[in-house]
């Protein structure tokens, strides 16, 4: 997910750790009790960055390293949070918003922009865009170059602010 375009190198799989924080933000907007009550997919689990810091009531997982590919396996669960490969990111989030009644995944800011992705926003506007006041680090290092935010459809009212733009 890095965008520090410092040359072609990049992690294996796109595997990006979401840091802790970025976690942290999103969770502390969040109704846990609703999210206790439901049912959470995370289609690219990598780690468990944020797997393992979800309370659901079910949780499942994809993880590509693992066998299970999130664009080849069909889910029905209530919601989806992930930070996607940026690559794929649009892939991944067409067949989340089919799938789940709340998906919120963490973007690039950028990710708004793009004449390829202008009929899809069109389409399929989110209800909150939480912007990460501080740039994350993926690699452990310096932060990113560029700004991120959570991007919230939020169908069941998880997030426990106005639908709009918002920085955490």
């Amino acid at each position: 997910m890095s965008s520090t375009n410092r040359g072609a190198i990049r992690n294996e799989r796109d595997l990006y750790i979401t840091p802790d924080y970025t976690i942290n933000s999103l969770l502390s907007v969040l109704d846990t009790d609703k999210l206790q009550r439901y049912s959470f997919c995370e289609p690219c689990r990598g780690t468990g960055a944020i797997y393992d810091r979800v309370e659901a009531a079910t949780k499942i997982h994809a993880e590509i390293s693992e066998g299970i590919d999130y664009l080849t396996t069909p889910f029905d669960v209530h919601f989806i949070i992930t930070n996607p490969p940026f690559s794929l990111a649009l892939e991944f989030l067409q067949k989340s918003l089919l799938e789940a009644q709340t998906v919120i995944y963490l973007l690039r800011l950028n990710f708004l922009g793009s004449q390829a992705r202008r009929a899809f926003w069109q389409q399929n506007r989110p209800s909150h865009v939480l912007v990460l006041s501080k740039r994350p680090s993926f690699t452990g290092g310096g932060t990113d170059s560029t700004e991120y935010a959570w991007f919230c459809w939020d169908r069941y009212e998880m997030v426990n602010l106005e639908r709009g733009v918002h920085v955490l």
